[in-house]
Formats: structure tokens, sequence, C-alpha cells
């Protein structure tokens, strides 16, 4: 059995988020990550980290209203630790068009990378 690092990588979704009351209007568009290491996986039919889930999972927050970055990150973060075969997880996310002198802004939970 081995131990894979799975990463989803800036997936964007659209979602209504913030605490400003320009932010809570319309939909922002929210990049979001997930790394997940897995234990005991062969990668065999079966035995293997479905990521699809992953996926369907952060599509599901389009069009949502989500008060914060940490709720939506913590959510996330929830969903994807009850997994089978995961051992840590990590969840970040970035709003690249908040700020127009910004590249983006955003957080990680947990705030220590997965290999730290």
């Amino acid at each position: 059995m081995a131990e894979f690092l799975i990463e989803v990588s800036r997936q964007t979704v659209e979602i209504i988020i913030g605490l400003h009351e320009f932010e809570r209007h319309a939909p922002q568009r929210v990049e979001i990550s997930v790394q997940v290491l897995t234990t005991d996986l062969s990668g065999d039919a079966g035995n293997f980290m479905d990521y699809d889930a992953i996926v369907a999972h952060i599509r599901s927050y389009a069009g949502q209203r989500i008060a914060t970055q940490e709720d939506l990150v913590l959510a996330i973060h929830s969903y994807v630790s009850g997994l089978a075969h995961v051992a840590k997880a990590r969840v970040s996310s970035r709003k690249p068009d908040i700020f127009s002198d910004v590249d983006w802004v955003g957080l990680s939970y947990p705030a220590r990378s997965l290999s730290g």
C-alpha cells in the first residue's frame, strides 16, 4: 500500500462571498485548491482516491452565499477529511478579483503545509 498526495489545483467557482457590502450582491470568482495526503492506497480498481467527488463537492458551492472564506474552507476541509483513505487534507481559497491592485486574497486551512 502506498501514500499519495492528491491535488486539485485552482478550481474556479462563482460564489456570493464576503462581509463587505460590495461583496454581498453578486457572485465573485473564487479559486479553491485541495491537497489530500492518502493512506493505504494501491491504485488498483476499488482502492484509489476518488478526486471526482472532491471536484463535484467544490462545484456544489456555485451560486451559494457564504459569509467568509474561512467558512468556505472549513466546510470543504470537513467534507474532504471525511472521505475514505484521507490521512490529512489542506484546503486553500483565493479571491482574485477583490482588489484591483492585488493579485489575490486568500487563506489555507490548516495554515501549515502537509509536508511540514
